[in-house]
């Protein structure tokens, strides 16, 4: 059997959280429209294998990786960095034994929770190119995923500078100047072979500087040119990093006690190594925190913590390569804590072996003591050099995958368009990898790896904070197709590792800390502000689906009270070209309540007319969205207007949220006007740099919705619906319970203009004989409506009139006693108005409009005309429509005419249920 080796160190190369894509087709990124593949990231690019859909089986036959060398294999790789050779004698010589120990407890802790966060996500679905940015945008959607993205980008970018910052030090600790406490391989060559002791390398900031670009420059020509050669090179490179920790290990057993020179500036120590002591222990056993002599500033836990973190991060290695494991669903999660388990004895075998044999002045002194106490150091040398340069490149080549990932997604629109660019056969993000090396370069100038640690620290906790949230709010969500086939998680888990990994960022440094949460804010708010939108689908809806249904069932209409009482309104909408303007008041009359726009497409329930309403319904939210109110669309098919109009009073809401009033628009004969140039005035006032900074396509959506919608009728033959039916509607409404609300002249409301000119809202609450006995529900219900309108913003600068119409015989002292009667009552119920007393006619009482002939009526519309003509909008009571009977409709809208003709925009109201409380 040909066992596949260039895979296998393909595979290998995934380091440090390093996303790799081997170009499946069911990438997400494809289906949100990047048709460009992004490459496997070490060059060796297998062909394209597509799923099929919902197994995640591959129609490939070629062989997939096993758990250990797929996933647990890159993940140790990724892990052992530059910790290992080179810090865990400051861990341990600052924090003391129990601390340390604490440090790696706490660092796992949080990796753990992370790692079962990690796995139940990547085993719902395969994670493609880009890592934690891919999982977070795809589940906490783009301004989530945008932003963290950025975050993971620069985490690698430090993370890179930390190993390229290792790298320099070792090559100082091996071959530096004597004089200056370096150059431990040159010592050892001539004390053991007698070899003629070279100068070494001597130090200053520049050489050092000089040394990481060097290393770095390696680097950067490695990912653009030789990418390929590191991945054939990443299997060696391993079993280097391996073959020294086993050195390192026989070294504890096999050196017994000798004193160790360690050269201090000016001055040479010799410090003890102990072997194997139970007193060395108890001194190694308690914090003994002091200075840190690669940076001279005093060590904490804090720092102590810092530096251990950077050696457990890299977890995410064997879930970025999903695609290529022959059981994801069982390798990462059990491939991933494998790893983490390996390495956490390893560190904790260090620890003691250290603490027993090692004294605390040696730990404090010589960072580099694994090597110097090592039965041959070169193989010390050769596993520092491997872990720090492999782990360096391959963070660079992901911080470049990332950004090309970025880049492609569009997010920042074309600020990055360049970076999405790929040149080869294999596409590789040259651009990305130029700018990506010269952060690289500018972090470097920092020089003490000591000092990027925390930075690099904080980073990587925010990455994984955000991976438990998006695994959090999957879990909340409740959406039948998260299925991870890993159950070890649950909302529990998820909620640790959130709070773990926030807590320990703040730990580590508050200022990094609060500077990396404002980052990953502003770039939030950047990307809900300005970003694209995308086809991926977060998991927001479905959170608010779920949290809205859990309310709505906490929504119970038998506890409803009064004193909550809104209006929720269903508005009937025959064609919004001209009811735009009603569309619009209504709006401002709902109070936050339930708004719904109904319209009833009249025909037989075919294939034909539903599909026209399919085809209607996206142009009635693209309208909702154009016209800036808070409403839904609610769209019927019925073979007539009243059955129609039945079905959706009675269906439309859901469970306590049901509409309590209908609306309608006034019957005419007349030919309706179109309104919609209202709101395109209202679009066109947002000033066009607004518009373009904010990527406001609220005018081209509408364009596109005044060219889709029917146009108006021209002939009054086009009129449908019979005064009969109309009148059957208004009757349907109120047996429901339902309040009712007539609108009429509003065609020729323009708001913007009208709420200056017209500083009145006149209401008119005529007693009608309605309702049960002393349960006058219209005239509270005027009351109650107008005075919701009055408490809008727009609205609130102008003044309520309410107009009392009494009998001329009356005397002044029973005229002041009315006016008395209901300033009271406004008071009582709260609302701020002036009143008038109308004594101008016998009309006080308007009941039955049978009661009343149509000359009565045109009396009422004068007196009105003569004190409401420079109203905004007038609030009059309307009597019930009447029983069904021949003629009885025409009669009725005929004298409801009379009472409006000539007013302003008016709105009739009647009551069918109690609508206001003065209790608490």
């Amino acid at each position: 059997m040909v066992f596949p080796l260039n895979r296998i160190l393909l595979h290998m190369a995934a380091l440090a959280g390093v996303p790799v894509n081997r170009g499946d087709s069911s990438d997400l990124v494809t289906m949100a429209g990047n048709n460009e593949d992004i490459d496997a990231q070490f060059g060796e690019q297998s062909e394209t294998r597509p799923l099929l859909m919902g197994t995640g089986k591959s129609t490939a036959t070629k062989t997939r990786l096993p758990m250990f060398i797929g996933v647990t294999m890159p993940c140790i790789l990724s892990i052992f960095s530059v910790l290992l050779f080179l810090r865990m004698g400051y861990v341990l010589g600052q924090a003391g034994f129990l601390v340390a120990v604490l440090t790696v407890v706490l660092s796992y802790s949080v990796v753990t929770l992370t790692v079962l966060s990690l796995s139940a996500i990547s085993t719902s679905g395969n994670i493609k190119a880009g890592g934690v940015y891919f999982m977070i945008s795809r589940s906490l959607g783009s301004e989530f995923g945008g932003s963290i993205g950025v975050i993971f980008y620069f985490a690698n970018i430090l993370g890179s500078a930390l190993n390229v910052s290792g790298a320099t030090e070792a090559i100082f600790n091996n071959f530096g100047q004597p004089s200056n406490g370096q150059g431990s391989l040159l010592k050892y060559f001539h004390q053991e072979f007698n070899a003629t002791l070279v100068e070494g390398i001597p130090e200053s900031y520049g050489i050092r500087f000089a040394i990481a670009t060097a290393i770095l420059a390696l680097c950067g020509v490695i990912c653009l040119v030789g990418a390929g050669m590191f991945a054939k090179a990443t299997g060696f490179i391993f079993a280097v990093v391996i073959f020294a920790l086993a050195s390192v290990m026989i070294s504890f057993g096999a050196v017994g006690p000798m004193l160790i020179q360690v050269d201090n500036g000016n001055t040479t120590e010799e410090l003890k190594y102990s072997s194997w002591d139970l007193n060395t222990f108890s001194e190694n056993l308690l914090p003994k925190f002091s200075r840190d002599y690669t940076t001279g500033n005093i060590a904490n836990f804090q720092t102590v913590f810092a530096i251990m973190f950077t050696g457990v991060t890299g977890i995410m290695a064997g879930a970025n390569i999903s695609g290529d494991l022959r059981h994801p669903s069982t390798a990462i999660p059990q491939g991933t804590l494998l790893a983490c388990a390996i390495t956490f004895v390893v560190y904790v075998i260090i620890f003691v072996f250290s603490a027993m044999t090692s004294s605390r002045e040696l730990l404090l002194n010589d960072y580099n003591y694994l090597q110097d106490a090592s039965i041959f150091p070169p193989f010390i040398t050769l596993g520092v050099f491997a872990a720090t340069f492999s782990a360096a490149l391959s963070c660079l080549i992901g911080a470049a995958k990332i950004l090309n990932a970025l880049a492609k997604d569009r997010l920042f629109g074309r600020i990055l368009h360049v970076f999405s660019i790929g040149f080869g056969k294999k596409q590789e993000p040259i651009f990305a990898v130029l700018i990506s090396w010269f952060f690289v370069q500018l972090i470097s100038l920092v020089d003490k790896l000591n000092y990027i640690a925390p930075a690099c620290t904080i980073f990587f906790l925010l990455s994984y904070a955000a991976v438990n949230m998006a695994c959090l709010a999957l879990k909340m969500a409740s959406a039948p197709n998260f299925r991870p086939t890993f159950q070890a998680y649950s909302r529990t888990t998820a909620l640790l590792g959130i709070i773990s990994s926030l807590a320990m960022m703040f730990v580590v440094q508050y200022a990094y800390a609060g500077a990396a949460l404002a980052l990953s804010a502003l770039l939030f708010v950047g990307l809900l502000l300005f970003g694209p939108p995308t086809a991926w689908g977060d998991v927001s809806q479905a959170l608010i689906f779920y949290q809205v249904r859990k309310f709505l069932l906490r929504l119970d209409v038998r506890k409803s009270h009064i004193k909550f009482w809104r209006p929720q309104i269903l508005l009937l909408v025959a064609n919004p070209r001209s009811a735009y303007t009603i569309i619009d008041f209504i709006n401002d009359l709902k109070k936050g309540g339930l708004y719904v726009l109904g319209h009833v497409i009249k025909g037989s329930f075919d294939k034909k007319f539903t599909n026209k309403q399919k085809e209607l319904l996206p142009i009635w939210l693209n309208l909702i969205d154009s016209a800036k109110v808070k409403a839904f669309a609610e769209i019927t098919v019925s073979p007539s207007f009243r059955l129609g109009a039945q079905s959706l009073l009675m269906t439309t809401g859901l469970g306590g949220m049901k509409p309590n009033t209908l609306a309608v628009g006034f019957y005419s004969g007349d030919l309706p006007l179109n309104c919609l140039y209202h709101c395109e005035q209202a679009l066109r006032r947002i000033p066009k740099a607004i518009r373009i900074i904010f990527k406001d396509d609220t005018l081209i959506k509408f364009n596109n919705v005044q060219i889709s919608l029917p146009q108006l009728r021209t002939t009054s033959e086009e009129q449908t619906t019979t005064p009969e039916e109309y009148c059957q509607v208004l009757t349907d409404a109120i047996l429901l319970g339902k309040n009712l609300l007539i609108m009429r002249h509003f065609e020729t409301f323009n708001k913007s203009v009208h709420l200056k000119q017209r500083p009145f809202i006149d209401v008119w609450p005529l007693k009608v004989t309605d309702g049960p006995p002393g349960k006058d529900y219209t005239r509270l219900l005027v009351l109650q409506l107008s005075t919701v309108l009055h408490m809008v913003s727009e609205w609130r600068s102008l003044k309520m009139r309410v107009y009392v119409a009494e009998e001329n015989s009356m005397t002044d002292s029973a005229i002041f006693r009315k006016r008395q009667t209901m300033e009271g009552l406004l008071q009582e119920l709260r609302i701020e108005a002036d009143v008038h007393v109308v004594n101008e006619g016998h009309w006080d009482h308007v009941g039955g409009l049978e009661d009343h002939d149509g000359e009565y009526y045109e009396k009422v519309n004068t007196t009105i005309r003569q004190h409401s003509l420079n109203a905004c909008v007038v609030f009059i009571s309307l009597p019930p429509p009447p029983d069904h009977g021949e003629g009885k409709a025409e009669e009725y809208l005929h004298k409801v005419t009379q009472l409006t003709n000539g007013l302003p925009p008016t709105v009739l109201v009647h009551g069918s249920t109690p609508v206001i409380s003065t209790s608490m």
